[in-house]
């Protein structure tokens, strides 16, 4: 069973249109900031990622908008992880409101990469450390799939 991880977010001026709603592009970055929030907690935080040149991009992100957001909401953010292998992480998250108003769901899948943009496997320790996230346990890593998903050109 996957473990759920929770990132509180206050709206922003700066996240909203005129008409005082969150911009839908800036889910995004709030997603975002979220899942920067559980790499940090999980105890990989993503710049001792980046100092050995792995990065996770996103390949994939979907969002479904159920209602808006406005400024000054404080949005409940919350993070699954759906998909772990060395290679690829996947993420669902469920956006609501203090008020228990769902606002959005959505998902993103990310790789791998090395600096040169290649897809290359997670080192052990970090993939243990998701892991423990992701299930409350550790796990042996499982064989790398041959079907990585390539970077967009």
């Amino acid at each position: 069973m996957a473990i759920q991880f929770r990132h509180h977010h206050r709206v922003t001026y700066s996240d909203c249109t005129m008409g005082n709603h969150v911009y839908h592009a800036r889910y995004l970055d709030i997603l975002e900031a979220a899942r920067g929030e559980f790499f940090r907690a999980a105890g990989v935080p993503l710049a001792s990622l980046h100092q050995l040149e792995l990065f996770f991009p996103v390949v994939e992100s979907h969002l479904h908008h159920e209602a808006t957001a406005r400024y000054d909401d404080e949005l409940i953010i919350e993070v699954v992880v759906t998909e772990l292998d060395q290679q690829k992480i996947a993420f669902a998250y469920g956006v609501s409101n203090t008020r228990s108003q769902i606002i959005l769901s959505g998902l993103t899948r990310h790789i791998c990469v090395g600096a040169d943009g290649k897809s290359k496997p997670m080192p052990p320790e970090f993939f243990n450390k998701l892991s423990l996230a992701f299930t409350g346990k550790t796990a042996a890593p499982v064989p790398l799939s041959a079907r990585v998903p390539k970077m967009p050109s």
